[in-house]
């Protein structure tokens, strides 16, 4: 017997939608039912969800009178895990109003991962219960399509959220196209769920610290970017840019207080808000989630406000998280 692929198995249902999206373009930009049933149904069904069992996938799930998502992905025990929305091919996937719409109502479902595709581009939001907001975009378009199967079953594959499937047979795993799921009495024993790998403590003794408070006192060289960020819970993280020390301490002052007022003022205190419930008219901000409701933190500082609003932003952290100095490496 051949060995069974779930990546083989996956790509070649890709390369089917593939064609399917070149060949009836014109009708899937125009129709979003038209897109759902030939070029996401398929993906889906290929990754383990059975899309004619709506304890599994509920379709068209209304959640507030002036919203319903496409698709709701529930694990087992009928608890949501993923929400996929559809949209027509080649439409805008990053409109922020209706984006950040159903980020909203998926954390308070308690959602970890939406999707926003129109059959061939893919945003997948992920984590959004600790925060996260960048989306993990890819493309069925590209000629090497295995990025994009390792991507859909590192996040979407059915088996991570307990249930079991059915292998197909590596000849009909193009019949996964058709709304017959294709079963054999054989099946994989469901995979443990990955745990969220925490990130690792740095030991702090490795690199020499310097606090971030005394920085505007230090003649750094032109260019200096910070390596290593330890924060006053004594967490080090890796970091990058200036602006990673603001979100760093951002998240870590969301994390740990509840009492916040948002929206909160920046340290100018005039105009514009470190945190805010509505994004920003103007200027770069990260979505973010505090009491499990969408927060935007306010980013469009230039190196010495980023510093300048992380140490006020740590007036704001409790004193059990507050052990050591905000300190930087470079």
């Amino acid at each position: 017997m051949s060995p069974y692929s779930p990546i083989a198995a996956i790509y070649q249902v890709l390369q089917h939608v593939q064609a399917t999206a070149q060949t009836n373009a014109s009708i899937f930009r125009k129709n979003e039912a038209a897109t759902r049933a030939a070029l996401i149904d398929p993906v889906l069904r290929a990754l383990g969800w059975d899309t004619a069992n709506v304890q599994m996938v509920e379709p068209e799930k209304t959640l507030s009178n002036e919203l319903r998502i496409d698709y709701l992905l529930s694990d087992p025990t009928g608890k949501p895990w993923v929400v996929v929305e559809a949209k027509c091919l080649d439409s805008s996937l990053d409109k922020y109003g209706y984006v950040g719409k159903i980020l909203g109502y998926a954390l308070t479902l308690n959602v970890q991962t939406v999707c926003i595709t129109d059959g061939i581009t893919w945003h997948l939001h992920t984590h959004l219960q600790q925060g996260k907001s960048e989306p993990v975009v890819f493309s069925l378009s590209e000629d090497d399509l295995l990025p994009a199967a390792n991507e859909l079953i590192r996040w979407l594959d059915a088996a991570q959220s307990g249930h079991e499937i059915s292998i197909p047979q590596p000849a009909k795993a193009a019949a996964l196209t058709s709304h017959a799921p294709v079963t054999t009495p054989s099946k994989i024993a469901k995979p443990a769920a990955k745990p969220l790998q925490k990130p690792k403590k740095l030991k702090s003794e490795a690199a020499d610290f310097i606090e971030v408070s005394r920085l505007k006192s230090l003649d750094l060289p032109a260019g200096q970017k910070p390596r290593l960020l330890r924060l006053p819970n004594g967490n080090v993280k890796p970091i990058t840019t200036w602006k990673a020390i603001l979100l760093e301490v951002c998240g870590l002052v969301l994390k740990t207080n509840p009492n916040l007022s948002i929206p909160f003022p920046d340290k100018a205190g005039k105009k514009s808000f470190l945190f805010s419930a509505k994004k920003p008219a103007s200027g770069s901000s990260t979505l973010v989630t505090y009491q499990n409701q969408p927060v935007f933190i306010y980013t469009n500082y230039s190196a010495a406000a980023c510093i300048a609003n992380a140490l006020y932003a740590l007036q704001q952290l409790p004193s059990d998280q507050n052990t050591t100095t905000l300190a930087v490496s470079f």
